[in-house]
């Protein structure tokens, strides 16, 4: 009959860590850093052109000096940026579908930029479609 610190010394063997056999960076994580990159730089320029395309609200000085500003949306910029929302959607999402074949380790965790990058570009074009419907 073998002793507890036998069965104890046993069981730390066969529980010993496994060795990291990965030697860095894949292509599937090089991947999805370059993906989630240019996901965030085309989010960018999302933001910048819904900036550009809101309508202007008028001031005191606008109606003093009797400037214009605009008063509706730019509904082509606004559809250039939604058109780019649908593409960092699939961005983001083929990025995430990566990382899901990348995560078979308890240390492999999900990329939360690329989730946030996806709902922001989701929530975007709930919000153009909203617009282009009471508009149109």
């Amino acid at each position: 009959m073998k002793d507890w610190r036998k069965l104890a010394a046993e069981a730390e063997r066969r529980h010993e860590k496994i060795p990291e056999k990965r030697k860095g960076p894949d292509l599937l994580l090089k991947a999805i850093k370059v993906l989630s990159f240019v996901a965030w730089l085309l989010m960018l320029v999302v933001i910048l052109l819904v900036e550009k395309a809101k309508p202007e609200p008028e001031t005191f000085f606008d109606r003093w000096m009797d400037l214009s500003t605009q008063q509706g949306w730019n509904l082509d910029l606004y559809h250039s940026a939604f058109l780019l929302m649908l593409s960092v959607m699939s961005l983001a999402f083929l990025g995430l579908v990566f990382n899901s074949v990348r995560r078979r380790r308890k240390t492999d965790s999900w990329r939360v930029n690329l989730i946030l990058v996806f709902i922001m570009a989701l929530v975007g074009s709930v919000h153009y479609l909203s617009l282009y419907k009471t508009l149109g």
